[in-house]
């Protein structure tokens, strides 16, 4: 969610205190845009207290800090062969089983393949 001019401008406090940047009329007015248009205010304020915290000595420049939260996925709709494997996987030990050995096999069949070496011939 995108942050407000408030939350931008409480971000833009703390590093100006801690900097002691003097930020003319336009520069705190590109500060916020950039800010409330393309930084989410947990993210950002974690990354700026970071940034401070590691004691960089020069006043951050806004790519610096400006972070966006991660989108969510929406998962998609299964299928019905999915649900009944889910639902299997859970409830049908036999299932779990036959889908074990099989896997295992699987794994022999890639382990005997990758030991036999790129100069290999049949």
């Amino acid at each position: 969610m995108p942050m407000t001019k408030k939350e931008a401008f409480h971000i833009i406090e703390v590093i100006s205190n801690v900097y002691n940047m003097e930020l003319n009329d336009t520069k705190f007015n590109l500060w916020i845009q950039f800010l409330t248009e393309g930084g989410d205010y947990e993210p950002t304020m974690k990354t700026a207290k970071k940034y401070i915290k590691d004691g960089n000595v020069y006043p951050p420049k806004i790519p610096n800090i400006m972070r966006a939260s991660p989108k969510l996925m929406k998962e998609d709709k299964l299928d019905d062969e999915t649900k009944e494997h889910r639902w299997r996987m859970e409830n049908d030990p036999e299932y779990v089983e036959r889908r074990k050995k099989a896997l295992d096999a699987f794994k022999q069949k890639v382990q005997e393949y990758n030991s036999r070496g790129d100069d290999y011939v049949e």
